[in-house]
C-alpha cells in the first residue's frame, strides 16, 4: 500500500478532471460533465482557431510564454532576434512560437535559449516539455468528443509519476467504475448524447495505475459525502467494493475526509496535483464555479502541495479509511 508523505521541506514549511467535451456549433466548449471535481463547467476557447488548427496544449503554452518572457527580459524585439537568426527563423514563425501556434524545433529552440541566455535549469525543463511534444495516445481516437483541457489532463496524467487529488462530491475520475461514471455523467452532463463514449475515455484514463512499467502512484483524499448513495445503491455498492480493492494495491493511497474534519484547505474546493520526475513541471489543475484552470507557478504549486497534505492530516489514515469504506458498502443492501 502505498505511503504519500510529505518531504522534508514540506513539513518544514508545514479536479482532477473534468470530463468530454464536445464542442457547440459556436466553436465553444462545453463540459460534457465532471468525473469529480465540481459540476458542469463552461470551458470555452480563448483564441480564435483557424479551421484543422490544433488547440496548443498547456505544456506548448508554457513553453510559448517562457520563450516571450525570456525574449523581453533579454531587451530583444522580434525583429532583433530574427536578424540573429535568418537561416531559423522569420517573424511569422517567431510569432507562432510565442503564442503556441506552432511547436519549436528542438535546434530552433536550442538556438533561442542560448540567444537569451537561458539557465541550465530552465533549459531542461524547456527540453523535456519539447520532447513530449508529439505524444500521441488511445486519446487521439476521441478527439470529436473531449474538450482540450481533457486532453491536457490525459496527456499529463500518462507522463506523470505521482498523483494527488482531492475531491469533495464525486469519486475520483481514475477510482470510478463504469456504471458509477455513466451515472454520474448522464446526471450531471451539458449533452444528450455520446454518453458511452465519455465512460469508455474514463475508464481508459485508468490504464495509468495498472501498466506494468512505471504505475502511477495515486494519493485520494476523497470526502465522505462523495460516498453517500448518489447513483442507487446498487452502483455505489460497487463502487466501494472497488475503492476497497483498490486501496489495497501498492501504488495507490485512498484517505476518507469525515464530515467533522476539522478546518483544513479541502475547504476550498477540489483540485488534482500531478507531479514529475522534474519537480518544475509539476502542475494543478483547479476547479471553479465558472472554469477549470492550470496552476504552472513553481511557488504556488508548492502551495497547492502543501495544502494536499494538511488535507491528508485531516483525513482518516488509511487503515481507518478503508474500515469506512467498507462499512458504508455493508451497509448498502
Amino acid at each position: 500500500m502505498l505511503q504519500c508523505k510529505p518531504s522534508d521541506e514540506q513539513n518544514a514549511n508545514n479536479h482532477f478532471d473534468h470530463d468530454c467535451c464536445r464542442p457547440e456549433r459556436s466553436g465553444r466548449w462545453r463540459s460534457g460533465s465532471s468525473d469529480g471535481h465540481t459540476g458542469a463547467l463552461i470551458l470555452r476557447r480563448t483564441t480564435a482557431m483557424a479551421p484543422g488548427e490544433r488547440v496548443p496544449t498547456v505544456r506548448q503554452r508554457r513553453i510559448a510564454a517562457d520563450l516571450k518572457r525570456l525574449r523581453e527580459k533579454k531587451g530583444l524585439s522580434a525583429e532583433q532576434v530574427v536578424s540573429k537568426l535568418p537561416d531559423l527563423l522569420n517573424l511569422p514563425k517567431l510569432s507562432r512560437y510565442e503564442n503556441a501556434r506552432s511547436a519549436v524545433k528542438p535546434d530552433t529552440l536550442e538556438a533561442l535559449l542560448d540567444l537569451y541566455g537561458c539557465d541550465d535549469g530552465l533549459r531542461e525543463v524547456l527540453r523535456e516539455i519539447a520532447r513530449q511534444k508529439d505524444q500521441r495516445g488511445w486519446w487521439r481516437g476521441y478527439s470529436d468528443t473531449i474538450n482540450p483541457l481533457y486532453t491536457d489532463l490525459i496527456t499529463l496524467e500518462t507522463q506523470a509519476v505521482e498523483i494527488k487529488t482531492f475531491e469533495g462530491f464525486f469519486i475520483p475520475g481514475l477510482l470510478q467504475t463504469p456504471d458509477y461514471a455513466a451515472a454520474i455523467i448522464s446526471r450531471l452532463s451539458a449533452v444528450t448524447t455520446g454518453v458511452e463514449a465519455m465512460v469508455d475515455v474514463r475508464i481508459a484514463r485508468q490504464r495509468v495505475l495498472n501498466r506494468s512499467e512505471n504505475p502511477v502512484k495515486l494519493c485520494a483524499v476523497i470526502h465522505e459525502s462523495a460516498l453517500a448513495i448518489s447513483a442507487g445503491e446498487g452502483v455505489m455498492r460497487e463502487q466501494l467494493s472497488r475503492l476497497a480493492k483498490m486501496s489495497r494495491l501498492p501504488n495507490i493511497q485512498i484517505q476518507v475526509m469525515p464530515a467533522d474534519a476539522r478546518p483544513n484547505p479541502g475547504f476550498n474546493g477540489s483540485f488534482c496535483l500531478l507531479e514529475f520526475p522534474h519537480r518544475a513541471l509539476d502542475i494543478v489543475l483547479t476547479s471553479g464555479m465558472v472554469r477549470s484552470s492550470w496552476v504552472e507557478d513553481p511557488a504556488e504549486v508548492d502551495i497547492y502541495r502543501g495544502s494536499f497534505h494538511e488535507i491528508m492530516a485531516a483525513a482518516l489514515n488509511v487503515d481507518d479509511s478503508l474500515d469506512f469504506i467498507v462499512k458504508k458498502r455493508d451497509e448498502l443492501t
